[in-house]
């Protein structure tokens, strides 16, 4: 019995362990195009305030235990946090992580009208049974003329 609990478990090992790197997902942000609303805005009509870098660097062991080890560069405590999410009715997500590095955002430009997010960078490094992910993204202000 003992014999094919340990053959059982590590065929299990060995087929968890070697799926796990065979997944890629490529992610683009879209808007919905809503035709009751339009609103005509120009290039002089906005003003572009400047662009901050955020990253999040995270591990992940067995799938499924996530750690979250430093935000734009600074140890990350889970017990004192803030989260940004994007409200309204666009399908432009902050991926993963970001969205506790993107506070940084809203303080460097903190009379900005609107957000927009720019190029994003996710570079993984797969190990066995985990992976150590560095999450990067370009993110521009702006702010409307009056």
């Amino acid at each position: 019995m003992k014999k094919i609990l340990l053959i059982t478990s590590v065929i299990l090992m060995a087929v968890l362990s070697s799926c796990g790197s065979l997944n890629t997902v490529e992610k683009a942000p879209a808007t919905s195009m809503m035709p009751e609303v339009r609103m005509n805005v120009d290039i002089n009509d906005i003003e572009f305030l400047g662009e901050t870098t955020i990253t999040a660097n995270s591990r992940t062991y067995f799938g499924f235990f996530h750690r979250i080890d430093k935000v734009n560069g600074i140890t990350f405590n889970r017990r004192q946090n803030t989260s940004v999410k994007l409200f309204g009715d666009t399908h432009i997500n902050i991926p993963g992580d970001l969205r506790f590095a993107a506070e940084k955002a809203i303080a460097d430009f903190p009379n900005a009208d609107f957000f927009s997010p720019g190029i994003y960078k996710e570079e993984v490094v797969n190990m066995f049974l985990g992976k150590v992910t560095k999450q990067t993204m370009v993110i521009k202000a702006y702010k409307y003329k009056k």
